[in-house]
């Protein structure tokens, strides 16, 4: 293999590629990526054997195909770190060489015939959907799933499609986060399954284009995220999601529109003198004035008022900052509506009609 690679385009790609990489494997080939050169492109490929992930590289000048299966950390800094607008790969026998204009570097590769499959889009897709639009949709819910909980459904996020319209759907049973949109076009049928957080986040990586589009494919065990660059696979979760429609309130009957970045500066400054022991912040509605308030026992209290329209009875509700702060950081409207019923029920932000998350109080 032989080829003259931009080298801002490669790291990038090795930046999308490297997100699938574990540092826990005992298996040393997990920590590889697969470079295969073709006759106009390169084609970046890693996998945990779980999720795999594989993104083009357009811009290089081929004089020899082949493949050669390098140390991604190595490759990665190495890249990383050269100043070069173009660098030079070269593989002789089990040595590739990686020159710049005053650099070089060897590293040692391994057999790329070892290394496991990396998922492509080989059949029709379910449908497409914008890659803006989704990109959005898994901002707004990956946040919220849980890590490692016991009710492993809970670990990834629903995706659900019906029709037109798709709901990403992700909780880790004390707050749920749901987003709509609609696809563009796809095939008759349902589509329901759970997406583990890992494969979001790569998607968050590998959309750089709002403007394009991105295919899913669904399977009985697997799910494929492909655009024109880059292809993400990964086996899905097991088990059975909540009934999400039963924890959505029907019945708040207090609502106050607030402006998103005045709410989060409350809410964060509210937040400086809690502790392990205090966790949350407490919210006094009252005529016309939200009081956020804090305290940690031998160290202080903390007190933010912003004005709302708000005219309904005096009510103390108290959240977990960190729950509304992850929530208020990937909404982009210039205002969020805040709705709840009372001190020991759920409370709801809403972002239009795409948008909704459900926190649950703490007793302050």
């Amino acid at each position: 293999m032989k080829a003259s690679v931009n080298r801002q385009e490669l790291a990038e790609a090795l930046g999308v590629v490297g997100g699938v990489l574990s540092v826990r494997t005992t298996k040393p080939i997990l920590q590889c990526v697969l470079v295969r050169v073709e006759a106009d492109c390169a084609i970046l490929g890693a996998t945990d054997l779980e999720v795999s992930v594989r993104q083009t590289v357009s811009q290089i000048e081929v004089a020899e195909p082949g493949d050669v299966l390098l140390s991604a950390d190595k490759l990665t800094k190495i890249v990383r770190e050269s100043a070069d607008e173009v660098l030079e790969l070269e593989t002789v026998e089990n040595i590739c060489h990686v020159r710049g204009a005053d650099s070089h570097f060897q590293l040692v590769s391994q057999d790329a015939r070892e290394f496991p499959a990396i998922a492509e889009m080989q059949t029709p897709a379910d449908f497409e959907i914008e890659a803006g639009l989704l990109r959005r949709l898994v901002d707004w819910t990956v946040f919220a799933a849980a890590r490692e909980n016991t009710r492993y459904a809970i670990n990834g996020v629903l995706w659900e499609r019906k029709g037109k319209k798709l709901t990403l759907v992700s909780t880790d049973g004390r707050r749920l986060s749901l987003a709509c949109g609609t696809v563009s076009k796809g095939s008759d049928g349902d589509v329901q399954v759970i997406v583990p957080t890992k494969a979001m986040h790569l998607l968050q990586r590998m959309v750089t284009d709002d403007k394009d589009k991105v295919s899913v494919k669904a399977t009985d065990n697997q799910i494929l995220l492909s655009t024109r660059r880059a292809t993400v696979g990964a086996a899905l979760v097991e088990g059975r999601f909540p009934q999400y429609q039963d924890v959505i309130p029907q019945d708040n009957d207090k609502r106050v529109v607030v402006r998103t970045e005045e709410f989060l500066s409350a809410v964060r400054r509210a937040a400086l003198l809690t502790n392990d022991e205090s966790k949350g912040v407490k919210m006094l509605f009252d005529k016309g004035t939200l009081a956020l308030s804090s305290r940690a026992p031998e160290q202080g209290e903390a007190c933010v008022t912003m004005p709302v329209d708000y005219n309904g009875e005096r009510i103390e509700i108290g959240f977990n900052p960190i729950f509304l702060t992850e929530a208020l950081r990937v909404v982009f409207d210039e205002t969020v509506t805040f709705e709840f019923k009372a001190a020991n029920r759920p409370g709801v932000i809403r972002c239009g009609a795409d948008f909704q998350y459900i926190v649950m109080p703490i007793n302050l």
